[in-house]
């Protein structure tokens, strides 16, 4: 019997060297935007219970601009792995920080008009939600089998794949695949109940 798995989906994950003093220095400076601008936006973010959403202009402000080139560093990586054209490059599209309070969570949803999305987790304490990708293949849901032993299960065979929020964590996914976040049920008190993140989009700027 000969097996071939076709159409994977490839999802990176970086943990950033030396990112305590980095989270430490965006722990500020976004708590400060979101006092600057409390209603922020809203997206897949669900404002009734908390969460909140800032604008997308994040990659353009002075003061993210550290943290820019280290996430430029790792898309380069992405980029080189998956064989893109010669002298393309990452292009950073928008970008935006997250803060999810105890109960906050973002819906399912997908990222159209990029090409890699992720997430860089700036505090993350434990059980303050993971974030969940789907199995990107509609029809794989119209008729589910039964087995016997799902351990034995490779990541072929997963509909579901589960991330813990980690500090220091950067996770990269193609912008099509479908995500979602668990709620916080973290048990610390506010503010250090908060999962704070950072997520954004990237294209390709390909050589003239």
């Amino acid at each position: 019997m000969t097996k071939e798995l076709f159409f994977p989906t490839p999802v990176y994950y970086f943990d950033v060297a030396d990112s305590a003093a980095l989270n430490l220095f965006l722990k500020n400076r976004i708590y400060s935007w979101r006092d600057l601008d409390q209603s922020g936006i809203e997206r897949s973010n669900v404002k009734k219970v908390g969460s909140w959403h800032s604008a997308t202009d994040m990659a353009k402000r002075p003061e993210y601009q550290t943290f820019v080139s280290v996430l430029q560093q790792h898309l380069d990586e992405v980029y080189e792995d998956q064989l893109y054209a010669n002298g393309s490059q990452p292009m950073c599209l928008n970008m935006w920080a997250n803060i999810n309070p105890r109960n906050g969570y973002n819906r399912s949803h997908t990222h159209p008009g990029s090409l890699w999305s992720g997430v860089y987790y700036v505090q993350a304490p434990l059980e303050s939600g993971q974030i969940i990708f789907k199995d990107p293949r509609v029809q794989a849901s119209v008729s589910v089998a039964a087995f016997e032993d799902k351990s034995k299960h490779g990541p072929e065979q997963w509909s579901d794949v589960f991330y813990e929020a980690r500090e220091g964590r950067l996770i990269l996914f193609p912008s099509w695949l479908q995500h979602e976040v668990e709620p916080n049920l973290s048990p610390l008190d506010s503010p250090d109940s908060d999962r704070i993140s950072i997520s954004f989009n990237f294209g390709q700027a390909l050589p003239e």
